[in-house]
C-alpha cells in the first residue's frame, strides 16, 4: 500500500487539505495522512469539519528522541522540514505500508504521478530543473548551487534496506541541524540531497517535466491546456505544480522569488486561479494566522536565535 502524506503546522491545514483533495482525485488507491508539526487537542480535531477530512498524525505521537530539541529550538518552517524524515520513518515501520510519497503542502495535483515515480526504485527525488537557463537568468543556477540540486518538497521512499540506510543517514544530519545558513553550507534538509545519488544505489532521479513544476523551472516548462488536460511543453501531462513563494493575497503573481511575472507568463493564470479557489474553500483566511503551539513558546522569532543555535555546532565566532 502507498501512503501519501504532507507535513504542516495548523495554520497551513487549508494547504494540506487542498493538496490531498487534488491528489486523491487522481490516486484514489493511495491512503492519505496529514502530519502535524504542531499540537491540537482531540476535542478540537473532532469538532472541526476540515480536520475530519483526513487522518491527522501529530508530532508528539511519534515518541521520537529529538522531540524536545526540535520543538524548543525551531521556528515553524524548520519544525515542519526536519519532521519529514521522522514521519516517513514512522509510516514505513507499519506492516501494511509498502511505500510513502511526500509532497510539500503548497503543491496541487492536476494529473496522475508517472509510473516511473510510483513503481521504480527505493528512493525517488526530483531535481529543480534539468536544462540550463539563459545566461541572463543564471541566478536560477546560483540558487540551486546554494540551496540544493534536488527539491526537498517531493520524494518517494519504499520499504527496503536501502531506504532504511538513507533515512538513518538523513536523520542524523538534518533533524537536529535543520539550519539555514548559506555561508556555512546549510539549507535545512534539502542540501543534503545532493549526496543521495552518490551514497545510495537504488535511487531514481525523476526528470518527468510534468512533476514539480514551479518558479525555479519555468524557463524550461510552458503550460498549455488541451481537452481539459494541462500539458507541459505541449506533450507531457502536468502532474503537480509547486506554489512555492506564491501569495494568496496577490494570487495573479507567480512567486515572490520568480524571475517571471504574470504578464510574461499568462499560461499560468488558470492554475494560479484554481489554487486560490481551493484554498479559499478550505478556509485559508480562518486558519492562516494560527500560531504554532510549540514555536510560539520559544525564542525562534528573535534574531539572536539562529546565532545561538548555530553556535552549538560551530566553534568560530558568528
Amino acid at each position: 500500500m502507498t501512503l501519501f502524506f504532507t507535513v504542516v503546522t495548523t495554520n497551513y491545514l487549508p494547504f494540506a487539505v487542498s493538496l490531498l483533495d487534488s491528489a486523491k482525485q487522481y490516486h484514489p488507491e493511495f491512503e492519505f495522512c496529514i502530519c502535524l508539526a504542531d499540537y491540537l487537542s482531540d476535542d478540537e480535531i473532532t469538532t472541526n469539519n476540515l480536520m475530519q477530512k483526513y487522518p491527522i498524525l501529530q508530532l508528539h505521537e511519534l515518541g521520537i528522541e529529538e522531540f524536545d530539541f526540535i520543538t524548543q529550538n525551531y521556528n515553524p518552517m524548520q519544525l515542519a522540514n526536519c519532521s519529514k524524515v521522522l514521519f516517513a520513518r514512522h509510516f514505513l515501520n507499519q506492516k501494511h505500508i509498502d511505500q510513502v510519497i511526500f509532497c510539500d503542502s503548497d503543491t496541487y495535483f492536476f494529473g496522475k504521478l508517472p509510473d516511473t515515480t510510483v513503481n521504480s526504485s527505493a528512493i525517488v527525488i526530483s531535481p529543480h530543473f534539468t536544462h540550463p537557463p539563459n545566461i541572463d537568468m543564471k541566478r536560477q543556477e546560483l540558487e540551486v548551487l546554494n540551496a540544493g540540486l534536488y527539491n526537498g518538497g517531493f520524494f518517494k521512499l519504499n520499504k527496503s534496506p536501502e531506504t532504511d540506510s538513507y533515512i538513518d543517514w538523513l536523520r542524523e544530519r538534518s533533524v537536529k541541524e535543520c539550519i539555514y545558513d548559506f555561508k556555512r553550507g546549510f539549507y535545512g534538509e534539502q542540501l543534503w540531497l545532493n549526496l543521495v545519488p552518490l551514497y545510495f544505489k537504488n535511487v531514481f532521479i525523476e526528470t518527468n517535466a510534468g512533476l514539480n513544476v514551479a518558479y525555479w523551472n519555468l524557463h524550461e516548462r510552458q503550460i498549455s491546456e488541451k481537452d481539459g488536460t494541462f500539458l507541459v511543453n505541449e506533450t507531457t501531462p502536468l502532474c503537480f505544480y509547486h506554489y512555492s513563494g506564491w501569495d494568496y493575497n496577490n494570487p495573479i503573481e507567480i512567486s515572490k522569488w520568480s524571475l517571471f511575472t504574470a504578464e510574461v507568463r499568462p499560461d499560468l493564470k488558470q492554475i494560479l486561479a484554481q489554487y486560490h479557489t481551493a484554498l479559499k474553500q478550505n478556509e485559508y483566511e480562518f486558519y492562516i494566522n494560527r500560531q504554532n503551539y510549540y514555536t510560539s513558546k520559544n525564542n525562534t522569532q528573535k534574531k539572536s536565535f539562529f546565532k545561538n543555535l548555530k553556535s552549538k555546532f560551530f566553534k568560530s565566532k558568528i
